[in-house]
């Protein structure tokens, strides 16, 4: 990875030269990538994500949103701090880290701080993951091996190792590819931690998450007992190496 940055009438942008030896600022422009014919489709939701095509590489667009009710009146806009403290950068920042110590996560290819006032908005840019779909997804489909299970734990134990704090561990940001290989995604608002209780925590909101998915009205191969599979290849924390 080669990270440069690329500074425009205040906005900045940081991006990996060795994916984009010259850096377009309209692959942030998701109107652009449909008038250019590289946009390929794009996820529902308030985190909407866009993909595209650009330089033969298959990439993820994500413009930073707000939640909650303050997401209701304020939809994008985040008190204005260093760019380098933002949001985005700070996500490229830690998808560069992560991606030099070998976990499975998605390449940063750029992130774009926009100052707005007292404000600033946000963007980020990833590559793909190939042939790969969300953990919710793939249990819609079909149900998954012990194996499998195992090496979802074995993945997760391997972030927190790595002391990989993520903020939003849920079955929409583990990706399952056709591999059976497991992949991590939606770094917002993570961080590198000491050891410390936030690693049950995290274990405990993605067991909310299965529990509240499998509840709900689609249809998902998943039993509790999946959960004590998971925790067996947490606890021995031994990803295979392929």
């Amino acid at each position: 990875m080669t990270p440069s940055d690329l500074h425009q009438d205040g906005t900045i942008i940081r991006f990996d030269a060795s994916v984009l030896p010259t850096m377009e600022p309209h692959l942030f422009d998701a109107q652009w990538l449909r008038t250019n014919g590289l946009w390929q489709g794009s996820t529902q939701g308030r985190s909407q994500a866009h993909f595209f095509r650009y330089a033969d590489h298959d990439m993820v667009l994500r413009h930073f949103h707000r939640g909650g009710l303050i997401g209701r009146v304020n939809r994008d806009l985040y008190l204005r701090v260093k760019a380098t403290n933002s949001r985005a950068l700070r996500e490229f920042d830690l998808l560069c880290d992560m991606h030099s110590e070998g976990l499975p996560v998605p390449l940063p290819v750029a992130a774009r701080y926009v100052p707005f006032g007292p404000a600033y908005r946000a963007d980020i840019i990833t590559q793909r993951i190939p042939n790969a779909l969300p953990l919710q997804e793939v249990l819609g489909d079909r149900a998954l091996s012990a194996q499998l299970w195992n090496a979802i734990g074995a993945n997760v134990r391997n972030l927190h190792d790595h002391g990989v704090f993520h903020s939003d561990l849920n079955c929409r940001n583990i990706l399952i590819d056709t591999n059976d290989q497991v992949w991590f995604i939606d770094f917002d608002k993570c961080k590198k931690r000491e050891p410390g209780a936030w690693a049950q925590g995290n274990l405990d909101r993605l067991l909310r998450s299965l529990r509240k998915t499998a509840a709900g009205p689609l249809a998902m191969h998943w039993r509790e007992t999946d959960w004590a599979d998971f925790l067996v290849g947490y606890d021995s924390g031994y990803v295979r190496a392929d």
